[in-house]
């Protein structure tokens, strides 16, 4: 078996793992065995002849010569028999056929219910939710339930914890889980705090800044020291409610630490470079299920791929010239209020903002690059490594897979002479340039934990 061919084998197996989610959002894969009601050839046929458009749609997940993953409109070799694509056609100009999925495209007023439904998919769970730290009981090791809570109130000394995109709380717990001393971290924590507490919100469907009016319609009774702790997309949640909302105007005081956000957007959100960050993320979310990570870490980025491309396939007509993925941001709420372009309204207003009392602010950050096979494709969606002007590209320079280096910074919507505004050293982890430590495994990482313990001056 060939590297190429173990690549499409594992790519396959990943897939796999969300045929469920890809079905309940009626895309269906050549291999996929259940039924299934797209609209018959016939009838397709007949509206072609009649002059209206294709209904039904196809994507091409390809692996190219590079060990790549690549999205692609339609089907690369154009033949279809019944439900399934002949397996062992020649691999065409784009590279080694991995799989092609169907589906019926949305009308646009389906769309935001999409988007909802998808949400709920990644992330079932709603509002605030504190956790609560079960101690070791003889061989049982010790843990952590979580309890749904409706709006706290009082002066407590409370932590809270915000996800990303695609994310859930679930996550940061897999990752102290995962860190070299992860058990001692959260007896800390919990020995440190009266409350903490995890704020589970929906993330493509709505904007940050609605994320943002949601938490603090949640907090709005409560008060005493807030230390804060958000994850990507999250730290722009937490900048909308402490600046934005004024949470932060006479009360806290109030500290976040902001690990991996996109304070001056993502190129991975980026409508010109929307068409390969989807490529990206299944790149990412391949390599990590093939490492064997857990599938809270792995799964959605399987996953929202594939829905992402249905919104984009369905937004604008085939015939039209501009790539028709480019139009899916402006109809993702969440992606939109974190895209890196020029006069992106929310990420200037969040920025520009100036209050009495600000909150304290720290960073975490990282720029990740590894000579690692399975991780390699990381060279082909940056501009600054592209070797090959054929190659697509993401990112023009350093990142951790999924945000601008640069942008974790950028607090202030300008720059004297372009450069970002710096963060005192003593407010900064910066991993460097790593071959380790990337968007999905910072809470993994002791150096994250100690960072942040540190300054919120937990013993």
């Amino acid at each position: 078996m060939t590297g190429q061919s173990a690549s499409v084998v594992g790519a396959r197996a990943a897939l796999k793992e969300v045929e469920g989610i890809a079905a309940q959002l009626d895309m269906y894969s050549t291999e996929y065995e259940g039924t299934y009601d797209l609209p018959r050839v016939g009838l397709r046929r007949r509206r072609l002849r009649a002059g209206d458009p294709d209904p039904v749609s196809t994507a091409s997940l390809m692996l190219n010569e590079q060990g790549v993953l690549l999205w692609r409109e339609g089907a690369p070799s154009g033949e279809l028999a019944g439900r399934r694509l002949r397996r062992g056609l020649a691999a065409a100009p784009e590279g080694e056929l991995v799989e092609l999925y169907q589906y019926e495209k949305l009308e646009p007023n389906e769309i935001n219910r999409f988007l909802t439904n998808l949400d709920g998919k990644l992330n079932d769970r709603a509002g605030l939710w504190r956790l609560d730290y079960v101690r070791a009981s003889g061989a049982a090791p010790a843990s952590v339930d979580q309890v749904q809570v409706a709006a706290p109130a009082g002066k407590k000394r409370r932590l809270l914890l915000v996800h990303g995109t695609f994310s859930k709380g679930e996550a940061f717990l897999h990752g102290i889980g995962k860190a070299p001393g992860g058990d001692r971290f959260l007896k800390r924590i919990f020995g440190h705090y009266d409350e903490v507490l995890l704020f589970e919100h929906p993330t493509l469907s709505v904007s940050p800044v609605l994320n943002a009016f949601d938490l603090f319609g949640l907090l709005g009774k409560a008060s005493g020291p807030l230390d804060i702790v958000a994850h990507s997309r999250g730290g722009l949640v937490v900048r909308w409610f402490l600046e934005g909302f004024g949470a932060a105007v006479g009360g806290g005081p109030y500290r976040a630490v902001l690990v991996g956000s996109p304070l001056g957007g993502t190129s991975l959100a980026s409508p010109p470079r929307l068409r390969d960050a989807l490529s990206m993320l299944s790149n990412i979310g391949t390599a990590l299920k093939m490492a064997g990570t857990a599938s809270v870490v792995y799964f959605p980025l399987l996953a929202a791929p594939l829905a992402l491309l249905k919104i984009a396939t369905s937004a604008v007509s085939v015939a039209a010239k501009t790539p028709i993925v480019d139009a899916a941001v402006s109809m993702v709420p969440g992606l939109a209020g974190q895209s890196r372009v020029d006069l992106n309204q929310e990420l200037d207003r969040v920025r520009g903002f100036s209050v009495s009392r600000p909150p304290t602010y720290f960073i975490v950050q990282s720029n990740f690059e590894t000579e690692d096979p399975g991780w390699r494709f990381w060279e082909w969606f940056r501009a600054d490594r592209m070797k090959d002007f054929g190659a697509d590209k993401v990112f023009p320079g350093p990142n951790d897979l999924v945000v601008d280096t640069r942008s974790m910074s950028e607090f202030a919507a300008a720059a004297p002479a372009g450069v970002a505004p710096s963060m005192p050293a003593s407010r900064r982890h910066d991993f460097g340039t790593t071959a380790v430590v990337h968007h999905t495994n910072y809470f993994e990482q002791k150096g994250t934990w100690d960072f942040i313990l540190d300054k919120f001056g937990v013993q």
